[in-house]
């Protein structure tokens, strides 16, 4: 993102922060941070289907923290600036850094934890009492 971008900065770091809320998009940016893969190859890694890897990297180029290269039918990706490696270290050290007591995931994803589909919280419905 250019020092021109008309956008403010806590905007810009809260589409980030949001990009980075799925378990899934932030596994995909870590692999990345190996260098450039093909769709396949991420798929394979982490045994997911294409269509799911290829919906959360149209999240992550939307807020440019990867970068997609066409060879004929494959896409390749790779990360947009090595700071995003940083910034995964980053959040791996806070991460590490906290205490388990009292922590509650927020991230969705199968595999991961979170939360279940179907099982908003509150959004108007009411728990059934007999």
């Amino acid at each position: 993102m250019s020092k021109n971008n008309p956008f403010p900065p806590c905007m810009l770091s809260a589409a980030i922060a949001h990009a980075l809320a799925h378990p899934i998009r932030v596994e995909i940016l870590d692999i990345l941070r190996a260098g450039m893969l093909t769709v396949s190859e991420i798929t394979a890694q982490l045994q997911r289907p294409q269509a799911n890897i290829s919906q959360h990297l149209a999240v992550l180029r939307e807020v440019n923290l990867v970068e997609a290269t066409r060879e004929g039918m494959s896409v390749s990706y790779c990360l947009r600036t090595p700071q995003i490696g940083e910034l995964l270290s980053l959040l791996e050290t806070l991460g590490s850094e906290i205490p388990p007591e009292g922590f509650t995931p927020r991230g969705r994803g199968g595999r991961h934890g979170g939360g279940h589909r179907g099982q908003g919280r509150g959004r108007g419905r009411r728990a059934k009492t007999d």
